[in-house]
């Protein structure tokens, strides 16, 4: 009996806890939000944290509860943006049959994800750069979260290469993961020129979908097998 008596109140402090957590999260994504808008309103350099607290409509004491300085908010900032990229091209590369189409996949996903999205790409690969030697500093953890997003980018596709190529020798003698990471790495290599040309009103003379089609045909050239050597 006494056991049943104390449930409710053991049911409580669980509520009680789930709702505190929910607002905690509510609370860090309107300060995430907020860092956004400053970020792209005003720049890099207006980006501090009495802007941002300022925004989202709290003190400066309450954003340290959530982020305890510019460099972890702006982290966060980057590992939402390239997360949910990563997670756009491990679904992509799941539906693909054979490396050459992994590798499409690759390159497709990223360019669809950040060509709408050039603010977030600048986030993401070009801030670090932007603001200048010594203005952006992570740790070692912060490190260590942003590495398992390698896996969701490149595992899948580099186990497909390495599948294929242990039953024919392929047109490039590259290694397969770094093949992976050269699709990749040609996706971002569009999207700056991309980012570059269009705030100038002088776009490219090929549409994104000629170029992600000239870079998947490369590539999936490069993961087929060779003629006769």
């Amino acid at each position: 009996m006494a056991d049943d008596e104390g449930e409710p109140g053991a049911d409580k402090t669980a509520a009680r806890a789930a709702r505190r957590e929910r607002k905690r999260d509510q609370s860090r994504e309107e300060i995430l939000h907020a860092a956004r808008r400053v970020l792209f309103r005003h720049g890099i350099g207006a980006m501090t944290l009495d802007a941002v607290a300022r925004e989202v409509g709290m003190s400066k004491t309450g954003l340290y509860y959530y982020f305890p300085s510019k460099d972890a908010l702006v982290f966060e900032l980057v590992h939402g943006v390239i997360e949910a990229q990563a997670k756009a091209v491990q679904q992509g590369v799941a539906q693909a049959s054979d490396g050459g189409g992994a590798l499409r996949a690759i390159i497709g996903e990223t360019v669809t994800a950040f060509a709408p999205r050039l603010d977030d790409f600048r986030l993401a690969f070009l801030f670090g750069q932007v603001a200048g030697a010594g203005a952006l500093t992570w740790d070692r953890d912060q490190f260590e979260r942003i590495r398992p997003l390698n896996d969701l980018l490149f595992a899948k596709a580099t186990e497909m290469l390495v599948a294929e190529r242990g039953e024919r020798t392929p047109r490039a003698a590259v290694e397969p993961r770094l093949l992976a990471f050269l699709a990749y790495l040609s996706a971002i290599g569009l999207l700056t020129m991309k980012g570059m040309v269009e705030p100038m009103d002088d776009p490219l003379i090929y549409s994104d979908e000629q170029l992600v089609e000239g870079l998947a045909r490369v590539f999936e050239a490069a993961a087929a097998p060779g003629g006769d050597r």
